[in-house]
């Protein structure tokens, strides 16, 4: 991002997208439209896979192909964008996203989709760990949150508009077209942003003490291996990775599963209500992206992502006796809240505390704690419903967030000064 973007938290927001690296926004665009390979398809991967058949345990295995996809690719694609230009691997995974997704919507059998789901995952894995490397390499603790908070925003703005959109080309035409228009929004964002993707400087960024100007160079392998044994003899980088794992947990075993099963059937919420709800917690989700990347670069990581996610593993608890919907709706507003506002400060924490030389393998093994989260997370939880009640899945989730991050609390280094607003904007345009 550029210098003078560090002083926008209180300007306009013209002034805001004028102070955005148009490289990093490609990046964003890219990897935010190879994720929506899964949220354009969510409401017609049902009547698809009736299509050949299948029965309701060989949908969840289609769905869950995709991120078992992720999860296998997430640690080499981090290993690989230390040895390979990232700016290629990133295209590649994307080009890859266009032909699995275009392949998808001409599955001859089950098996064949089930085999195109597992490819486009690693290729989505790809895209969105080579991406983050980028970012990762491209900005400096003084921007960084804010880098990452533009991500998860475009993300954000992809999987909820993934849905919609993805139904009304399935209405207009038929069930296999939403998986041709997800690779095209790829593939544009690719044909029209590519050229400016390539100027991205190439190598592993060491930010000066300064301007935030990256130096590149190239390393042997003994010094990546070396990076990778420090990188896990650091106690706060494993901490934060039990973070992302909970994260990930409350995002896909909370939000995506248990608390719409709580909605339907303790509270009486219709889908309905439900989508709106959900679709409040995203727009203030939008609005505070911005507010804590920026708060993130300035007062510190810890410092934002502790009170966050605090504030979940409290709140939680508040289910067990939200029968009525106005208190039930007051709890998902409350965390939905902090989730989005410590949302994005996780992943700008793994690139600070990463030796510049391992930024790669550092997210790929952050992700890879993630996704094992977002696969396991809805599997045990629902188990946890159908054998002991929403009550307990309600408990365990609280507590998983709790224990992590008070581990983070008192484990992890805070990797960013308490700097004042004028001493930063100093310091960024140097």
């Amino acid at each position: 991002m550029k210098g003078r973007g560090a002083g926008s938290a209180s300007g306009g927001w013209r002034d805001r997208i004028r102070d955005v690296d148009p490289v990093l926004l490609v990046v964003c665009l890219t990897v935010a439209t190879t994720q929506a390979a899964w949220s354009v398809v969510v409401p017609v991967l049902p009547a698809y896979t009736a299509t050949f058949g299948a029965t309701a345990t060989e949908l969840g295995l289609v769905i869950a192909m995709f991120g078992v996809g992720r999860l296998l690719m997430n640690l080499p694609a981090g290993v690989l964008s230390t040895r390979v230009d990232a700016r290629k691997l990133l295209v590649v995974a994307v080009v890859g996203v266009v032909a699995f997704q275009a392949a998808t919507a001409f599955a001859p059998s089950l098996e064949a989709l089930l085999a195109l789901r597992l490819a486009t995952g690693l290729a989505g894995g790809a895209a969105i760990t080579s991406g983050m490397t980028l970012i990762a390499d491209l900005t400096h603790t003084t921007n960084r949150g804010r880098a990452m908070a533009l991500l998860q925003g475009v993300q954000l703005v992809g999987g909820a508009i993934g849905p919609p959109l993805g139904g009304l080309v399935a209405m207009l035409w038929d069930y296999r077209m939403p998986f041709l228009v997800c690779g095209t929004l790829a593939g544009l964002v690719l044909a029209f942003g590519g050229r400016t993707l390539l100027r991205a400087p190439q190598g592993v960024s060491e930010p000066s003490s300064r301007q935030g100007v990256s130096r590149y160079r190239t390393e042997s392998d003994g010094e990546r291996r070396g990076s990778l044994r420090r990188l896990l003899a650091d106690r706060s980088y494993l901490a934060i990775c039990a973070v992302g794992f909970s994260v990930f947990l409350h995002r896909f075993g909370g939000v995506q599963s248990l608390i719409p099963l709580i909605a339907y059937t303790v509270v009486g919420l219709s889908v309905s209500e439900l989508g709106l709800v959900l679709g409040i917690v995203t727009a203030c989700n939008l609005v505070m992206l911005s507010l804590a990347g920026a708060l993130s670069d300035r007062v510190g990581r810890k410092r934002v992502i502790v009170p966050g996610m605090l504030v979940i593993a409290t709140f939680l608890p508040l289910y067990l006796v939200s029968t009525h919907a106005a208190w039930f709706i007051a709890v998902t507003v409350v965390t939905g809240v902090a989730a989005g506002f410590s949302g994005p400060t996780p992943a700008a924490y793994v690139a600070d505390v990463a030796p510049s030389n391992g930024r790669g393998p550092a997210v790929g093994m952050y992700r890879t704690f993630g996704d094992l989260a977002g696969i396991v997370g809805p599997i045990s939880l629902g188990w946890l419903v159908d054998h002991t009640g929403y009550q307990m899945a309600v408990v365990v989730l609280a507590a998983v967030i709790m224990t992590t991050i008070l581990v983070f609390a008192f484990v992890a280094r805070e990797t960013v000064q308490w700097t004042s607003r004028r001493v930063l904007r100093n310091q960024v345009a140097g």
